[in-house]
């Protein structure tokens, strides 16, 4: 099981990791305005976890309102302005354009997916 999640894992970080790329690539970068954190009900260290809810508009003149993928909301307060990065033909699935968050967001999915696969390989090596 760990090692099937490991694989997922690593298979999303994969992903993202080419969105980010063709985001940077190919992405349209406008500036967005948060305009609310959202929580979905996740806690850590006994508080809630919050995502940056980010307003945008689209170079046709469109508002497209997306939830930031990673939580944490520290430098994203309600109302401040934050760097967005979309691609033409895909608004739905703007990014929030901050090098760490990017960075984060990658890192995390691969550091899970390895550390996974890496407890599955050694759990089917050694017959547990």
């Amino acid at each position: 099981m760990s090692l099937l999640a490991g694989l997922t894992l690593l298979g999303f970080g994969t992903y993202e990791a080419m969105v980010q790329h063709r985001l940077q690539r190919e992405g349209i970068r406008v500036r967005g305005l948060v305009v609310r954190h959202h929580t979905d009900g996740l806690r850590v260290e006994g508080g809630p976890v919050y995502f940056a809810v980010v307003e945008f508009v689209d170079a046709q003149g469109s508002r497209h309102t997306f939830q930031a993928r990673s939580s944490g909301v520290k430098g994203l307060p309600v109302g401040g302005g934050v760097p967005v990065r979309y691609l033409p033909e895909a608004p739905q699935g703007a990014r929030i354009d901050l090098l760490g968050r990017r960075t984060a967001e990658v890192a995390a999915l691969l550091a899970g997916g390895t550390l996974f696969t890496a407890i599955g390989i050694w759990m089917l090596a050694t017959g547990r």
